[in-house]
């Protein structure tokens, strides 16, 4: 079980970096990583922090894995090894598993508009089917659920600071992609975001 955070994140990044960029380009003829092309200052930004985001998450998943002892001195409950983490352990591990495969149907069902970055030229077209008829951004509630998981397995400040943080910056995302898609697609875009929330149904609807 102590292994799994550290699996889940290398599972996270082989996926959405290897294999998902890998099928893009073979289906599209473009990789759709568009990290550190912005011009844009916050963009630039958040694009850099996320390297900085998964190379914490990384380490501190290999510490617990390799020392427990290591995460015994840092854990928040009591015990990492008592009755609390019998019952939030394997909860964390269904949720990182869960979350590992909403990331993968989302990525899927963006087709030809999956990108990791945003061009602003780019007019795939807008996706309002299968997970997206109730969720605007599945893939970042993936991020989170993934996130909740780690941290349930490995619950450290770190990892708590990592989650509020992670809220954080997918929302800067959030809206920085939104911005794009209502510019691209207008009012197709604007009536979408008027039906569907923004994370999970029903919630963060656009008026």
């Amino acid at each position: 079980m102590r292994f799994l955070p550290l699996a889940a994140i290398l599972a996270f990044i082989a996926i959405a970096f290897g294999w998902r960029a890998w099928l893009q380009s073979r289906r599209y003829g473009t990789s759709g990583i568009l990290l550190f092309r912005s011009s844009r200052r916050g963009q630039m930004v958040r694009d850099s922090l996320a390297l900085v985001w998964f190379a914490v998450l990384i380490g501190q998943a290999a510490a617990a894995a390799m020392w427990p002892e290591w995460l015994a001195r840092r854990a928040l409950l009591a015990s990492p090894a008592g009755p609390a983490a019998d019952i939030l352990g394997p909860i964390g591990a269904v949720l990182l598993v869960a979350g590992l495969v909403l990331m993968v149907t989302a990525q899927l069902e963006l087709g030809a508009s999956w990108r990791i970055g945003i061009d602003p030229a780019a007019r795939p077209g807008l996706v309002t089917s299968g997970l997206y008829r109730y969720s605007r951004n599945p893939i970042f509630l993936a991020f989170l659920v993934i996130l909740v998981g780690y941290a349930l397995l490995i619950p450290t400040a770190l990892s708590l600071a990592l989650l509020i943080g992670t809220y954080a910056g997918v929302r800067g995302q959030i809206a920085a992609e939104e911005a794009y898609l209502e510019h691209a697609y207008g009012e197709a875009y604007r009536d979408y975001a008027g039906r569907v929330g923004r994370l999970v149904p029903g919630i963060g609807r656009r008026r």
